[in-house]
């Protein structure tokens, strides 16, 4: 098995045993329920499924925006060093007549142009979720100041 056989299957293998959306929301919901349970609080199921839908609702996109902004981030690493070493390299060549360097220029432009697509797409998506994201995020959570006095010695006067 070649090696690059072997990453595939692994990343493969990765991919696979990543929760989905609806597994995240479940293990937040059991986690909520949990904590609930240990500062002796009691939570109805749909409360702690709706708060745990919440928190996860607030960082599931903006782990998804992270996702999208690092593969924009490896796809310019791969244009800027396209034009820096491999391009100018393979026009000297070429224009110094080495007729190799001639018939691999028009491949090495494609694959660079392809290059420059790919970082396009990921920079229109990285912007199209990014305004979505922006556009419904919440506002910043507030606390509450504590009250003056509890409520069991309110309930008593």
């Amino acid at each position: 098995m070649s090696q690059n056989v072997k990453i595939e299957e692994e990343a493969r293998q990765v991919r696979a045993a990543l929760p989905g959306y609806i597994e995240v929301r479940a293990m937040a919901a059991a986690a909520l329920a949990a904590a609930a349970a240990d500062l002796g609080q009691e939570l109805a199921e749909r409360d702690s499924r709706d708060l745990a839908s919440a928190v996860v609702d607030a960082i599931y996109q903006a782990a998804e925006l992270r996702g999208i902004a690092f593969a924009c981030d490896v796809a310019d690493m791969e244009v800027a060093a396209n034009e820096r070493w491999l391009l100018p390299r393979a026009r000297e060549e070429a224009k110094a007549g080495d007729p190799t360097a001639r018939r691999v220029l028009g491949d090495l432009e494609r694959y660079a142009e392809g290059a420059e697509k790919i970082r396009d797409e990921l920079v229109e998506r990285l912007a199209r979720v990014g305004r979505e994201w922006l556009a419904k995020r919440p506002a910043a959570v507030v606390p509450l100041s504590a009250p003056a006095e509890p409520a069991e010695a309110r309930a008593a006067a």
